[in-house]
């Protein structure tokens, strides 16, 4: 079906965070078993229950509108997920896995902000404030998420520079 109208194309970009947060939600259980850092391992709990909390303010913004989701794929979050894959193809050691997770963990915050920030625009300017609302409230824990992962990937980064730089001296007798 043809886009035409703003919004047809909000129903549609709704319909693709949808498709992203649940493609989430399917991530998550894998990267908690494959934290090693108990506070990374909470945050990912805690983003799991804030991620199904998302999904109901986007079902919730559905019934405002009185529309249903359609059948799409979010190819930006399907993309990230194939990143996980393929750098478990490289065999990391369990601690840099943890560091590529934590990247990869930034980068899906990241362009959940951008998405949520534009459907915060678009609400706002199809006159619909209650739909707003539940998109800036999806959006305020994609920022909060973003700081606590990118502040723990500069200390966890830190701690195994440090450790294998370590390591390198201890082997130079």
């Amino acid at each position: 079906m043809p886009l035409t109208t703003p919004r047809e194309l909000f129903v549609h970009e709704l319909s693709d965070a949808m498709s992203a947060e649940q493609q989430i939600l399917k991530m998550l259980p894998e990267l908690q078993e494959e934290a090693l850092n108990h506070e990374l391992k909470e945050a990912l709990k805690t983003h799991e229950q804030e991620t199904q909390q998302q999904v109901k303010n986007i079902q919730e913004v559905f019934r405002q509108l009185g529309e249903k989701p359609e059948a799409t794929t979010c190819y930006a979050v399907k993309g990230l997920s194939e990143e996980h894959k393929a750098i478990h193809k490289e065999k990391p050691s369990p601690e840099i896995l943890e560091m590529a997770n934590l990247g990869g963990a930034a980068k899906t915050e990241h362009y959940e902000m951008a998405m949520y920030t534009g459907l915060v625009q678009m609400a706002k300017d199809l006159g619909e404030p209650d739909a707003a609302q539940l998109l800036q409230d999806n959006l305020d824990q994609e920022k909060a998420m973003a700081v606590r992962v990118e502040t723990l990937a500069r200390e966890l980064g830190k701690l195994q520079t440090q450790s294998m730089m370590a390591g390198a001296r201890g082997g130079r007798k």
